[in-house]
């Protein structure tokens, strides 16, 4: 029995409405925050040591209990009470007051764990998006703020909402027009729950938040609602906008601190209690008046408040004394329709100013000093750019100022590294991540390493972005990164004359091209530096001005500058993107005009016909370690050209054999075979391959006769950017050291590319070349005949190459002595040909007819 009675108890506990007393508990918790600021009198207690943080807690944890005990997609009282009384508007005027010190903080993360923990959506009410949307204008303002942490984590929250439901986001970014300064238009049926058509205001009951009820003054207790009363008995009603045939007299308004019925309805926040006027309103920051104060009895005038002394009629439109809000100008058009009760003609847009929303307060976030604010800010910009649904997609990159926020960030950050950046220091950096903001500050380093680091980092972030981004806002980002940063701020940089200032701008584009990974930008970075054209260069011919200069600079009177535009080149050829080989060299191989026409053998190499001198196959020194009539008399039969790796056997031989044994001292060295290259030759070529895979390059040299059919009378000509490095060739034995290592590293690098036509014209050393042509191999021969005349001069000479290769390995002190730069030629040209014979190794012999 007892224990029937028991149950009998605990079900009736347990069925007992708790709504009564949930909705009592919540509006005690908000009379107490609103209490705080008719009776508190120091102002300078900061919020964090007041029971606001606390009843604020409070009050959520009553509507994510309320929301547990109720079924899915109903709305218990206490929000109701919330989204009706507009509490989010109230607390987002405290904030903005920033009264007490440090309320903005607490509302930043009340507003985070409201719309974080509670499960019902509540962003598409106006009575909530729009304070999300005055909170959002709040933030990003100040960089640097005390408030970053929870304006991140609250930018955070609506970028995780908008992700699980992308139609949110116009509304999020709804605001103010940055063109007018004025809010968007609004329709007055929107999301809301407003008054149904042909219906008034007045015939609503209307329990808002800080509100006295009708023929109360201010004195009565405030946001009492006592169980039954109309704050849980009335319908939802978010908005309450006035309808069509409808004046703002017309409602009997009960709002917080607001006009009582007979007035109308001025402003959206601060109005004004029962008989009173703005002048004799106490101001505290943004907040409400208690009746029988004065506007000027406090210190405190923050926001868009009237200054002590003046009334509230500018800014926020508040009463002057002794008016009413029927008679004041109305700012925002659409809260009193044409015709429905305004009684002044709308406000003239105020100036142009910047406006403020999620996107630029994500923005703003992302600058940040804090590694890990802006880490998570950044985080949120990828989330938002990724979203899949194209109307999304097409707001962000056409509705917002994203794409001008990012690359005008870039820009200034472009500006901020020195002119003189060293292009060695630059390469040498590890790459860049958006991820670890500020490592490149740390360990010294050159001067300028911080600025480099950080606009570098920030353009892996828009390479990030472009990479995973909605295709539309992925094609926002590089067309503003192109125009703004490539053509605005890189092209006069790169086309000035100052030497100083060319170095340091060629060094940073390398370092961008090392960056750079995204389809998108990386194609219009390639366009903008090459310039689309495909067709086959003649000689002074020159339509696009950056890449002819650019080419140019690498056979420029400065070594420093020919280094750093090689370099840059290296690194174009690095990445892939097709356009750049063909548009380099490819172009001018397509006919393979450099053949001899008519020849039905390949023969052994040509000799430039304008040569002065002595014939090299004549020279005792030129033949000297080669094979048995290498160059001479006997020409490979066509089956040997073809067969395999008899083919490739011969090749690799004629590489190794161009440098005599007399010039040779690699062989004084352990390991000082070609087989050392050839690990890292295969990796290239892997490389290469990989990249060119989806190219569609043919596996096998162009048939001779359909070359002739489509370029009949076409002269060879290797085109700007092979004549240099052919030309730099020629006179590798006048040049510094890290220059022809740099120059070899260029034509290596061509070598590896699998195209038929490119491997024949690098790679093969029998080839009929046509009269005035020359080949990468022809280029050597003449070099090697040189060396060997000069090296005759030189006494000791042998004893000196190995001196002066021990050198550069570092086995040796260095010293100064005759013949320098001669000697470390001899070294490279040794080193080079055993790579291109590695490289030949690797490849193999192209298939197909000659």
């Amino acid at each position: 029995m007892l224990s029937r009675l028991g149950a009998l108890l605990q079900q009736a506990v347990e069925t007992r409405e708790p709504s009564v007393d949930l909705l009592e508990a919540f509006t005690e918790h908000w009379t107490g925050i609103t209490g705080y600021y008719l009776e508190a009198t120091d102002e300078s207690v900061p919020a964090r040591q007041t029971d606001i943080p606390w009843r604020l807690r409070q009050m959520l944890d009553i509507l994510v209990h309320e929301e547990r005990q109720r079924p899915p997609g109903d709305t218990g009282p206490c929000l109701e009470f919330l989204l009706q009384h507009k509490l989010l508007e109230t607390l987002g005027t405290l904030g903005k007051a920033e009264y007490p010190p440090g309320m903005r903080q607490q509302v930043l993360l009340f507003f985070s764990r409201l719309l974080g923990q509670l499960q019902h959506p509540l962003l598409h009410y106006l009575n909530v998006h729009r304070p999300v949307q005055k909170l959002l204008q709040l933030s990003g303002d100040r960089l640097g703020s005390g408030t970053e942490r929870e304006e991140v984590q609250f930018t955070a929250v609506l970028c995780s909402k908008i992700q699980q439901d992308p139609g949110l986001l116009p509304h999020i970014l709804q605001g103010k027009s940055v063109l007018n300064g004025r809010r968007a238009p609004e329709s007055p049926r929107t999301e809301g729950l407003e008054h149904p058509s042909g219906t008034s205001a007045s015939s609503m009951p209307r329990t808002e938040g800080l509100e006295h009820p009708s023929g109360t003054g201010a004195s009565s207790e405030r946001l009492k609602h006592p169980p039954g009363t109309a704050a849980i008995s009335t319908p939802r009603e978010e908005h309450l906008e006035h309808p069509l045939g409808t004046s703002a007299s017309s409602m009997p308004k009960k709002e917080g601190l607001e006009h009582p019925s007979g007035t109308t309805a001025s402003s959206e926040h601060l109005e004004h209690p029962l008989g009173t006027a703005a002048s004799s309103m106490p101001r505290k920051g943004n907040l409400e008046h208690p009746p029988g104060t004065a506007a000027i009895s406090t210190p405190r005038e923050e926001g868009l408040e009237h200054p002590p002394g003046t009334t509230a009629s500018s800014e926020r439109l508040e009463h002057p004394p002794g008016t009413s809000a029927s008679c004041m100008p109305r700012a925002e058009h659409l809260d009193h329709p044409s015709g429905a009760g305004a009684t002044s003609p709308p406000a003239q847009p105020s100036p142009a100013r910047r406006d403020s929303n999620l996107v630029t307060c994500l923005v703003a976030l992302c600058r940040s000093k804090k590694s890990r604010v802006a880490l998570k800010a950044r985080e949120n910009v990828l989330l938002l750019a990724g979203l899949s649904q194209e109307a999304a997609a097409a707001c962000l990159a056409r509705g917002t100022a994203l794409c001008q926020l990012l690359v005008g960030h870039l820009c200034d950050l472009y500006g901020a590294v020195p002119a003189g950046t060293d292009p060695a220091d630059v390469l040498g950096m590890d790459r860049a991540s958006w991820r670890s903001q500020g490592d490149g500050a740390g360990d010294g380093g050159f001067p300028g390493k911080e600025s480099l680091a950080e606009f570098l980092g920030w353009l892996d972030f828009l390479d990030e972005l472009a990479m995973g981004a909605h295709p539309l806002v992925a094609d926002a980002i590089s067309q503003a990164v192109e125009e703004k940063f490539f053509q605005g701020t890189l092209q006069p940089q790169l086309l000035q004359m100052s030497e100083l200032a060319v170095l340091g701008a060629t060094a940073v584009l390398t370092g961008t091209v090392r960056q750079l990974r995204s389809p998108a930008l990386l194609h219009r970075l390639v366009l903008f530096l090459l310039g689309p054209h495909r067709h086959p260069e003649t000689p002074g011919d020159a339509p696009h001005a950056l890449r002819a200069q650019l080419i140019e600079r690498c056979d420029h009177l400065s070594d420093e500058i020919s280094l750093a535009s090689l370099r840059l080149f290296e690194e174009l050829l690095r990445k892939p993107h097709e356009h750049v080989a063909h548009n380099l060299v490819l172009r001018n191989l397509e006919a393979r005009a450099y053949l001899q026409r008519g020849a039905e053998e390949r023969g052994p190499p040509e000799t430039d016909p304008e040569e002065d001198g002595l014939e090299l196959e004549e020279d005792p020194y030129f033949t000297d370690g080669f094979p048995d009539g290498f160059g001479v008399t006997k020409n490979p039969s066509p089956a040997s050209t073809t067969s395999g790796k008899g083919r490739v056997s011969e090749v690799v031989s004629s590489f190794l054999c161009l440098v005599p044994e007399e010039a040779k001292t690699s062989s004084c060295m352990e390991e000082g075979g070609y087989d050392t290259y050839v690990h890292d030759a295969l990796a290239m070529v892997q490389a290469c391959r990989a990249s060119a895979a989806p190219w569609g390059w043919p596996s096998c040299p162009q048939p001779l006769d359909s070359c002739h059919c489509c370029h009949p009378t076409a002269a060879f000509y290797e085109g700007h950017f092979l004549k240099v490095l052919f030309d730099r060739m020629s006179r590798i034995l006048d040049q510094p050291y890290s220059l022809n290592l740099q120059v070899t590293s260029v034509l290596s690098q061509l070598a590896a590319f699998p195209h038929p036509h490119l491997h024949e014209y690098l790679l093969d050393p029998y080839l009929s070349l046509a009269p005035g042509c020359r080949s990468l191999f022809s280029v050597l021969v003449r070099v090697i005949g040189e060396l060997m005349q000069r090296l005759q001069r030189v006494p000791h000479a042998r004893a000196k190459l190995l001196l002066v290769r021990r050198q550069l390995l570092g086995l040796v002190p260095g010293e100064q002595m005759d013949h320098t730069v001669l000697l470390k030629a001899v070294v490279v040209l040794e080193e080079f040909c055993k790579e291109l014979a590695a490289i030949a190794l690797v490849k193999g012999p192209p298939e197909g007819p000659p």
